[in-house]
């Protein structure tokens, strides 16, 4: 994400808040219009680009591609932000589990 955040900042001369910001758009509109993409859209451009962008330096996971150089390294980055996604999504959901549970009780 970061370095298409970086494209855009350098050829299209937007700040890094406007082009997170332009990535939410995108995503939003593509995961509307076609419904059937809004998973390969999520995976590819990440849950959301403002923060991202809000923090310049970014990450650990946003600077595994500087570590290991080319293609392979921004795979394992992309590996490894898509398993702390999927990571938060099952800490979501064992929240909701455990409230639905408490609820009951």
């Amino acid at each position: 994400m970061t370095e298409l955040i970086n494209k855009l900042v350098s050829e299209a001369g937007l700040s890094n808040e406007q082009a997170a910001k332009t990535i939410d758009v995108i995503k939003g509109f593509v995961s509307e219009k076609f419904p059937m993409l809004a998973g390969a859209v999520e995976n590819v451009l990440g849950a959301s680009a403002a923060p991202a962008a809000a923090k310049e330096e970014g990450s650990l996971l946003d600077k595994i591609s500087d570590f290991i150089p080319g293609e392979m390294g921004e795979k394992i980055e992309g590996f490894a932000k898509q398993a702390a996604d999927k990571a938060g999504d099952l800490l979501d959901k064992g929240k909701s589990t455990f409230n639905d549970l408490e609820n009951k009780l």
